[in-house]
């Protein structure tokens, strides 16, 4: 079976849905699916397998990507099935079965969500478009989280006969990277889901501005970049007076921050909305305690193994990392607990799910 697939989400640096799809091809290609991988351009990290290819599509811009330079190369191909990874990309004239990825709906659900876009009211008209147009043209929509499957029937009223809950694997953590100089030799509480709106940062550099009075050894580390946000959270961490105690890295490499994570103290990831949950058990892998929030597909995904907050009270993430700071007892059985959790999601099981799901509407 050929499967034909998006990779945009994957041509720069792997965060997010970029991760998702390469630890998922990899899966699938040792399961002898044959995976051709669609990109508009040359990606940085090049997927390697017996069982992949890559096709750049060269196109101005996505639109004509989408409904003009995919078809085309989906019939010169000869491809059986296509699989749009990130939340869009169906085309409206898609001539094969078409599966669709949503991880999450958090555009809709976050009023402000596109107030850093030069033209916010386009960027919202065309993501809406290309949601709904892809949702209609999808033979079957995998929803990452039964939340995410939730927000779907919620917000847009797709029925449940289409959607299949398909649990994502965890991301590896790849060992032999370096600490950065910058925190050689500091403790340091963890955030490293990416400056977004929704990641809630300035609520967490509020709570971490409590805890500093009592623990001025801890420093916050954020890794991650957003030059539009962070400007504005410069401004939030010198009216606090916090100075030097919170430490913007950039982004980073896997391995490095494989090394950051499991120097943390702890990690604190008071997301406002989430359809999965990727640092949540990237802390769990690492052995690290997770503070977490308790709304969308965080409690899903982390069970009890993370202590959950409120994400819209810094009293209540900082009376939680206090909470941790002070109780080794509990600090041990979060680590069990995560431990346990992270070892119950597996990209092996993915990969036979979305099989199971390819041969049903080949």
């Amino acid at each position: 079976m050929l499967i034909g697939i998006d990779g945009r989400y994957a041509e720069g640096d792997l965060v997010g849905v970029g991760k998702y799809i390469h630890f998922l091809i990899r899966a699938l290609a040792k399961r002898d699916i044959e995976c051709l991988l669609f990109y508009s351009r040359k990606p940085k990290f090049k997927i390697q397998g017996e069982n992949v290819r890559s096709i750049i599509l060269p196109a101005p811009n996505r639109y004509y990507f989408e409904q003009v330079a995919l078809p085309f190369a989906l019939n010169k191909y000869k491809v059986d099935l296509y699989h749009a990874m990130g939340n869009i990309g169906v085309p409206l004239f898609c001539s094969v079965p078409a599966i669709l990825t949503i991880h999450d709906l958090i555009p809709l659900e976050i009023g402000d969500y596109f107030c850093y876009s030069p033209a916010s009211f386009l960027s919202k008209l065309s993501y809406n478009l290309r949601l709904r147009s892809s949702l209609f043209k999808a033979d079957k929509i995998v929803a990452v989280s039964k939340y995410t499957k939730e927000q779907l029937f919620k917000k847009l009223h797709i029925s449940s006969n289409k959607i299949r809950v398909i649990y994502s694997g965890p991301t590896s953590l790849k060992d032999g990277g370096k600490l950065p100089t910058k925190l050689v030799g500091m403790k340091y509480v963890l955030n490293h889901g990416g400056i977004d709106i929704r990641k809630n940062i300035h609520r967490l550099i509020e709570a971490f501005a409590s805890v500093h009075i009592n623990h001025t050894e801890i420093k916050l580390v954020i890794t991650g970049e957003n030059k539009i946000m962070q400007e504005k959270l410069n401004d939030l961490i010198a009216k606090l007076k916090l100075g030097s105690f919170v430490i913007f890295t950039g982004y980073v490499d896997d391995k490095t921050l494989t090394t950051i994570i499991k120097k943390a103290i702890l990690i604190c990831y008071p997301t406002l909305s989430e359809g999965f949950g990727f640092p949540v058990l990237e802390g769990f892998g690492a052995g690290i305690p997770v503070i977490s929030s308790n709304v969308s597909a965080i409690p899903e995904i982390a069970g009890e193994a993370a202590l959950l907050i409120n994400p819209e009270s810094p009293d209540s993430i900082s009376k939680a990392i206090e909470k941790i700071l002070s109780n080794p007892r509990l600090v041990n059985s979060m680590i069990s607990k995560g431990k346990r959790t992270y070892n119950k999601f597996n990209w092996e099981k993915s990969a036979d799910e979305y099989i199971d799901l390819y041969n049903s509407i080949k």
